[in-house]
């Protein structure tokens, strides 16, 4: 596995050593489940993907994302709207990231965490050199 990717100047990325702390400060006591669901949606979305390790971002709005650690592009299709994009692995995860905070808001409508996390997501899409793709698997 190569190293991650350089990321768009709005996003930063978390040090390893601060990994399980940020994600509880940002997903609260949901952070294994929406970890777990991007997980989950990756397999979904990639019938090649067997595994890896995950980074941790944060967006200019403040609101985290995993994306695989890796320069390699990601293909990713969509079994809901049969997009077929392949994209860097920043954008991917914030693709996967935003299914997963999606199905954690209808899974746990209480949790605050997962509908922020959804919205500031949202928010910084069309920022991204690749919004076009990740607006085609989002449809």
């Amino acid at each position: 596995m190569t190293t991650a990717q350089a990321l768009p100047e709005f996003f930063t990325r978390v040090p390893k050593l601060q990994r399980a702390q940020t994600m509880h400060q940002y997903w609260g006591d949901r952070c294994v489940s929406l970890e777990m669901f991007v997980f989950s949606f990756m397999n979904t979305f990639n019938d090649a993907y067997n595994g890896g390790y995950w980074d941790l971002n944060i967006t200019s709005n403040n609101a985290l994302y995993i994306s695989l650690s890796t320069d390699e592009p990601v293909r990713l299709v969509s079994p809901l709207n049969y997009a077929d994009e392949t994209m860097s692995a920043d954008a991917a995860g914030l693709v996967l990231t935003i299914y997963a905070s999606s199905y954690g808001m209808h899974k746990f409508p209480e949790d605050a965490y997962i509908l922020e996390t959804y919205d500031k997501l949202m928010e910084v899409v069309g920022d991204h050199p690749e919004a076009s793709k990740i607006y085609r698997l989002l449809d």
